[in-house]
């Protein structure tokens, strides 16, 4: 009779176990016990479609299986704990990074709603709190990933190999970050914000129906120090995951033989150039050059513009096809009595020109946080 009794009591236990199991749905990971609904949440759908009812399953269980082998296995990393999260799907959903080639163009996608940015470590320095903390209140639904230089590599290791020799060449600590932003709008899609960019609007419903974009510096400020009627910004950029301008930009990089000058060879000026040439052509997928104003609204604080400027009386007296770039520039501004401030009510952001990556504002420099834990659990990582 005990024998019976407590073979009885030991079928009642592993009853009540595993109903609370079904009904809580807990998972162990890393000795943490991680509830299913958070796991399946950091998955978001890439099914439009609506999931088929399974009446023996939580619908997160469902969700999560629903995603091809293959992304359950790519999945970027995230610290997670146990608390209720939505797991509802939406066609605009981030798609988890895969470690195969970057999807074909598909001209009916838009951007996606990933906010990607990149640095060295987790470690960042405190100057740029605000201005993360600003786009990630503004964008509450947007997933956010963090590109350090050991999860840049791993993807170009893995998704771009022919790129992998150039990147590791690369002798400008710049070069590197302004490569991998590329890459990664290509591969993902979303938006690549630089970390000294505040959020002042949400992204969307601005930019929700463009298949890409580009920013775009104020035209005075590189009329004046560049002596260029315009140059395109890549502190600011967004685009569908596949876009073929993005594509033109990798492929620049990889055949220009010069590095170690970032400006040169992954920045401003070859990504001008590249829309230049893009756009020469006509192509059958557009890119969009926004205004100045929508996301860099100011001249670079860092300069005496007025100063570089001098005297204008002899440049107002010629006609202005005669002007050089620079006078262009300054009679501009000038004509604005020196405001060094665009903002309207079409800004969505604006880049505030730290320059902490250039040895010159070393000493601005705050000490660092660990921007992992401060945005923990929405921050996503590659590896």
């Amino acid at each position: 009779m005990r024998r019976q009794e407590l073979f009885i009591r030991t079928i009642l236990v592993v009853g009540v176990v595993y109903a609370t199991w079904k009904t809580a749905g807990w998972y162990w990971s890393d000795g943490e016990e991680i509830p299913r609904s958070v796991v399946s949440s950091q998955w978001p759908s890439v099914v439009p479609k609506p999931l088929n009812p399974e009446p023996n399953k939580p619908h997160a269980q469902q969700a999560l299986n629903s995603f091809p082998t293959s992304l359950k296995l790519a999945t970027p990393t995230a610290r997670t704990t146990p608390t209720t999260q939505s797991t509802r799907t939406t066609t605009r959903a981030a798609v988890a990074p895969t470690k195969k080639a970057a999807p074909a163009f598909n001209s009916s996608a838009r951007i996606p709603r990933i906010l990607h940015q990149a640095f060295a470590s987790e470690m960042v320095y405190e100057n740029y709190l605000p201005y993360i903390n600003s786009c990630m209140a503004l964008n509450p639904d947007w997933t956010y990933y963090l590109w350090r230089d050991s999860d840049a590599e791993a993807l170009i290791s893995s998704a771009y190999p022919e790129f992998l020799a150039k990147y590791k060449k690369y002798s400008d600590v710049l070069e590197r970050a302004d490569s991998i932003r590329y890459i990664v709008l290509h591969h993902f899609g979303g938006i690549y914000l630089d970390m000294d960019v505040q959020c002042v609007r949400p992204f969307f419903p601005a930019l929700e129906n463009f298949n890409s974009f580009l920013d775009q510096e104020r035209i005075e400020q590189t009329n004046i120090f560049w002596g260029w009627p315009f140059s395109v910004m890549n502190s600011a950029m967004g685009s569908a995951p596949g876009h073929p301008f993005f594509r033109e930009v990798i492929n620049e990089m990889l055949h220009k033989s010069q590095i170690g000058n970032a400006f040169a060879t992954t920045g401003p000026a070859i990504l001008t150039q590249v829309y230049k040439q893009y756009t020469a052509v006509k192509p059958a997928v557009p890119v969009t050059l926004l205004e100045p104003n929508v996301m860099s609204p100011l001249m670079d604080g860092n300069k005496n513009w007025r100063s570089m400027c001098g005297s204008l009386a002899a440049a107002k007296s010629k006609p202005d096809s005669r002007r050089s770039w620079k006078e262009r520039g300054c009679i501009m501004l000038e004509s604005k009595n020196w405001r060094y401030d665009d903002s309207d009510n079409s800004t969505i952001c604006v880049h505030r020109f730290l320059h902490l990556g250039y040895g010159f504002a070393a000493g601005a420099r705050k000490k660092p946080f660990n921007v992992t834990a401060r945005f923990w659990p929405r921050v996503r990582t590659f590896k």
